[in-house]
């Protein structure tokens, strides 16, 4: 019984940074596969968002300065709205940056996208304290509470949030195999150039790419920062570095790849812990498990779970 206990913390242990880690993964991997580019400004986008959520509560007086609830919460339209109200903000900006930005910037090499996406790490960096007047603020948590599931505690925030993300990542693979969009989706990320021959319309894919992107990172970043109580302009900087570990773990070339990645990373970061602290090695637990994921790549450039691609000539 020890040991399914053990077990199961275990895997709620992977799962809860995975429901954070899985939507930023999400994200950045959506964009490289039509804009073939790495955003190195999937997790301003996010919290962006999560800066309009929590100026948005403030603004209703459900939380002081402090972070504690300065009037009572009569209707959870009081938390859901203000989300929704940053979900939108980070789609539309995504949105915008393909529009405005990378439209005219299709064809230029990857390495020049790069350099673009870091200088929109700047521009937002730099708008975050005019817009809202600080660079930090207090977060929220769907519920304080925390329940029992086979004898292993967590948090309702957390619990929530798993569910939020479970239900957002099935949502979107539905799409990606069953609709039209998903169609165009694959045949963009397979090659752009042939599948606007064949009458798609890519620039519209890649804005939807760009702004479900945005509305990905800026859950995430809503969710991740309520679970540790405050946020920063930088508090989606860990998130977007684990999430590029989790997409080269994983695999470009696939869209479930990254993902199944991203729990492999939260699991390692479960484990590894567990079994270094009996050899007082605790603290070299992330140094231990970014080296396996380097010796994992240097056996399988391609991934986990990618595929290799054959060239006809």
């Amino acid at each position: 019984m020890q040991i399914f206990t053990d077990i199961l913390s275990i895997l709620i242990n992977a799962l809860i940074p995975f429901s954070f880690l899985s939507l930023a993964t999400f994200g950045i991997v959506l964009i490289f596969k039509t804009s073939s580019t790495t955003n190195f400004a999937q997790g301003m986008l996010g919290i962006l968002g999560a800066f309009v959520t929590s100026y948005l509560i403030d603004r209703q007086g459900v939380l002081d300065i402090t972070g504690m609830p300065s009037v009572v919460i009569t209707s959870p339209m009081q938390l859901i709205l203000p989300m929704l109200a940053g979900i939108l903000v980070s789609f539309i900006a995504g949105l915008l940056i393909d529009v405005v930005i990378f439209r005219n910037a299709k064809y230029t090499n990857a390495a020049t996208k790069q350099i673009i996406t870091m200088g929109l790490v700047i521009i937002i960096t730099g708008l975050i304290p005019i817009i809202f007047g600080a660079t930090t603020r207090v977060s929220f948590a769907f519920s304080q509470r925390t329940t029992q599931l086979f004898g292993v505690n967590i948090p309702m925030h957390q619990l929530v949030t798993l569910m939020l993300s479970a239900i957002i990542i099935i949502f979107i693979f539905i799409m990606l195999k069953y609709t039209k969009w998903g169609l165009g989706v694959r045949s963009v990320a397979s090659n752009e150039r042939v599948a606007g021959l064949m009458g798609i319309n890519t620039n519209r894919i890649n804005s939807m790419s760009w702004a479900i992107a945005g509305a990905c990172g800026a859950l995430s970043a809503i969710t991740y920062t309520a679970a540790i109580g405050s946020m920063q302009s930088t508090s989606m900087v860990e998130i977007q570095i684990n999430a590029f570990y989790a997409s080269i773990l994983g695999g470009f070339s696939t869209f479930y790849g990254p993902l199944a990645g991203a729990f492999l990373l939260t699991t390692g970061q479960s484990v590894f812990p567990r079994i270094l602290v009996s050899y007082n090695l605790a603290g070299w637990s992330d140094v231990v498990l970014y080296m396996a994921i380097i010796v994992a790549v240097l056996i399988k450039p391609v991934g986990l779970f990618g595929k290799k691609l054959v060239k006809k000539v």
